[in-house]
């Protein structure tokens, strides 16, 4: 059976399901990394993030009226330490930066190996291309195969660096 999936833009009526899906997220790396303190993003997505008027764009998938998962990226200026500085560009409306960084992908446990993921991530690179970016791009760490097998199944090219991956599209 096929999922009827919609993929939209985030709308702030849409924030408690998608903290709800953050809180699916921590839990799991706290399942997976038992030595590890998760710190919650809670306040950093409700605060940050989905705060309208920034510079994040989240796109979410939709099933049955239910949130069941989302992408969040950003206009990049292609040196993180520069990036996490501002949450609004600091620029005119009529200049974009040349990347795209996809910071995060998750699809809720139940509604995995279903193309979802795929589907948010076709969606994000039309609306970067839209934008006029030239490149998008992901650092994704090593153990997380399955967000890399998407993104590879997408022709990123991938560089490796050490204990992550950075996974480019030229646009």
């Amino acid at each position: 059976m096929t999922l009827d999936v919609k993929i939209r833009a985030f709308q702030p009526k849409d924030l408690e399901q998608v903290l709800k899906l953050v809180k699916e997220l921590e839990s799991e790396l706290a399942e997976k990394f038992t030595d590890v303190k998760i710190k919650s993003g809670i306040d950093d997505y409700r605060n940050r993030y989905l705060k309208p008027g920034n510079k994040y764009k989240t796109i979410i998938a939709v099933v049955d009226n239910t949130v069941v998962g989302y992408l969040m990226g950003y206009p990049s200026l292609g040196a993180p330490e520069v990036d996490n500085m501002y949450d609004i560009l600091p620029v005119s409306s009529k200049w974009s930066p040349p990347e795209f960084f996809l910071q995060i992908t998750f699809v809720s446990k139940p509604f995995r190996n279903q193309g979802i993921s795929k589907k948010l991530h076709k969606e994000i690179i039309m609306y970067v291309k839209k934008q006029g970016h030239k490149e998008v791009y992901a650092c994704i760490a090593k153990w997380n195969i399955p967000e890399i097998k998407v993104i590879r199944s997408l022709k990123f090219k991938l560089k490796d660096l050490g204990y992550r991956y950075r996974l480019t599209l030229k646009l």
